[in-house]
């Protein structure tokens, strides 16, 4: 299991890799990850319908996919408005690198949830018929497009933080620090586990695999900043503060983790889907990016920046 972990993990991560190196030529907008990015919110919101729908939610399935569609998207569109107003492609730096213009661009898939959340209303408005399932489908439907597109902004965001490299470090060092902490938990986990974590949520994990993750987060993330700064000639954090991220968002990865078990095991279900080997379905992959990505956009704003 753990082999195909690995291989899975480093396969996802050079596909990652190649789409962020070949979008550098159509900087700032980035079809290639947009194009990526949709793809994973789709799949992973129709798993998040199908883990619901297992407890006691009903979503509506469409507006779920839809919605988180439109909220993903919905963090191109100052850049699309940008180039529609005459900015040149292939001149990332054409866009303003104000400190307070990461935290204005989330303004955007903000306002698209919120029109997302008065459309789902509407919906079941006018399908309404009886009394008893209304308000059970909007809050099911509207909580899912939040974990997932409104968590997921935030890893998109990375790509658009200032930066001599257009947002590839940061978002790497999330993706590094995330995973890696993924990997160490379940590796020192499985290996020297002893002393259940929060075994209501999910019995297999561990505190020592827990310690172990975020010692492999700092680690990933050291590794970035490292090869950052001596291949790239790029400043970005102090390795002070990549201790700091790797221990700050190596929790909130772990964090994520357990939120979506208690997710799985309120619906009885071991995996969101059986697509990925070694893994299951695409949201167990995300799951730790979903609460990694806000933590990680506001460790950088106050550090990186």
């Amino acid at each position: 299991m753990l082999s195909y972990r690995l291989a899975t993990g480093f396969s996802l991560v050079a596909a990652v890799l190649a789409v962020l190196w070949i979008d550098e030529w159509f900087a700032p907008w980035y079809p290639l990850w947009a194009i990526a990015s949709s793809v994973a919110l789709v799949m992973a919101a129709r798993e998040m319908v199908g883990l619901m729908t297992a407890s006691v939610g009903r979503p509506s399935a469409s507006t779920v996919i839809a919605g988180t569609l439109v909220v993903g998207l919905a963090n191109w569109w100052p850049h699309v408005i940008a180039i529609a107003n005459g900015m040149p492609m292939g001149e990332p730096n054409a866009l303003s690198y104000d400190p307070m213009a990461p935290v204005n661009a989330l303004a955007w898939p903000l306002w698209a949830f919120v029109a997302v959340l008065m459309a789902t209303f509407l919906s079941q408005s006018l399908q309404f018929a009886k009394p008893g399932n209304a308000m059970t489908t909007i809050a099911s439907t509207i909580l899912a497009i939040a974990y997932v597109g409104l968590l997921g902004s935030f890893m998109i965001q990375h790509r658009w933080l200032d930066g001599s490299h257009h947002g590839v470090i940061p978002l790497m060092i999330l993706v590094a620090t995330a995973k890696g902490s993924d990997t160490g938990a379940y590796t020192v986990g499985r290996l020297f586990g002893k002393h259940k974590l929060w075994p209501v949520l999910s019995p297999s994990k561990t505190v020592e695999g827990a310690l172990g993750g975020l010692i492999f987060a700092v680690i990933a993330a050291a590794l970035v900043v490292g090869f950052a700064r001596m291949a790239l000639h790029t400043a970005v954090l102090s390795w002070k503060e990549t201790i700091g991220y790797g221990i700050v968002v190596g929790t909130a990865a772990q964090l994520g983790d357990l939120m979506e078990s208690m997710i799985k095991r309120d619906g009885e279900v071991k995996d969101a889907d059986t697509i990925i080997p070694g893994f299951g379905g695409l949201l167990d992959i995300l799951d730790s990016l979903l609460f990694a990505g806000p933590v990680g956009y506001g460790y950088w704003l106050l550090f990186g920046i």
